[in-house]
């Protein structure tokens, strides 16, 4: 007879984080309009990258303001969720004007089709949000340990498929949002309609304690492979008939280049291809090609 282990393991550090942060809340309201630093308070630092945002310093100054007897200087990174890396020209001129008035000044394109400000001081953190907010974009699951910007190909004119495929990012990236309304609470002033504390189930597919690290989706059009697809968690290959129209998706699984120094259990690999959905992908009928495959985020 096997007697079962019914321990929970050990959470981390970061997950105890999590746990406790009320669904992504913690002390950020407070946190952002404390005047006395320019940093946030304890476990905020954390919390804030699922908000779309990094805390950090000017390294360049930290060892003479130190001398100096001065508190590093703290600024933030935002970071804007725009999946396929698609936006308007109205959107783009936005950004710009709030990488101006609130930012360096500088708009920097990343690795991932997202948009970034840098040098955003904590006084400005919610006016960026506010502002971004305006131009119909948002900075939810942009980090974190959550699924991140969704990739595609970032010209949906090329052909009908490629416009499907940045229908089925955008889709997949909405549906993998968390879904506490904390971001809302903080950052747009929105009111607290339920109390998470008392165990509601407000993150039906994170639940508490979320991912435990981030996780990538992208969405290919063959035979470009212009997002290395092998080389994501899940990816989603189009397959296209004689016409070149998606009549389904491949799926994969388990890609990544990350792995954990002295660790030797973990490692890059490339993944695999798990599922054919063989059904047409239109408006109404794309939730059964990857409704099989939304739940891998959450496996253990």
């Amino acid at each position: 007879m096997s007697i079962m282990n019914t321990e929970k393991p050990k959470l981390s550090e970061v997950e105890i984080i999590k746990e406790k942060s009320n669904y992504l809340r913690g002390t950020l309201k407070e946190s952002i309009v404390e005047d006395t630093t320019g940093a946030l308070l304890g476990d905020d630092t954390t919390l804030i990258k699922f908000h779309g945002t990094y805390q950090q310093t000017d390294r360049d100054l930290d060892a003479e303001r130190k001398k100096q007897k001065l508190e590093p200087l703290y600024s933030f990174m935002i970071r804007v969720r725009v999946p396929g890396g698609v936006v308007t020209p109205a959107q783009w001129l936005a950004l710009d004007r709030i990488a101006t008035d609130y930012a360096n000044g500088t708009l920097r394109l990343t690795t991932r089709q997202a948009f970034q400000f840098h040098g955003v001081i904590k006084s400005n953190l919610k006016r960026s949000m506010q502002a971004i907010e305006a131009s119909l974009l948002d900075t939810i699951a942009a980090c974190g340990d959550v699924n991140r910007n969704v990739m595609c190909n970032p010209n949906p004119y090329q052909s009908r498929a490629h416009a499907a495929a940045l229908d089925l990012a955008r889709h997949i990236s909405d549906h993998l949002s968390p879904r506490t309304p904390a971001y809302h609470e903080i950052w747009l002033d929105g009111e607290k309609v339920v109390d998470t504390a008392e165990g509601l189930d407000v993150e039906p597919i994170y639940g508490r304690h979320y991912l435990p690290r981030k996780f990538k989706t992208v969405v290919a059009v063959p035979p470009s492979n212009d997002v290395d697809v092998f080389a994501q968690d899940l990816g989603f290959i189009a397959v296209l008939d004689d016409e070149g129209e998606v009549v389904g998706w491949n799926v994969t699984v388990g890609g990544g280049m990350g792995m954990t120094h002295g660790e030797p259990d973990t490692f890059p690999r490339t993944a695999r291809s798990v599922k054919n959905a063989s059904t047409v992908v239109g408006e109404t009928d794309r939730r059964p090609v990857f409704g099989g495959a939304i739940g891998l985020p959450c496996l253990p």
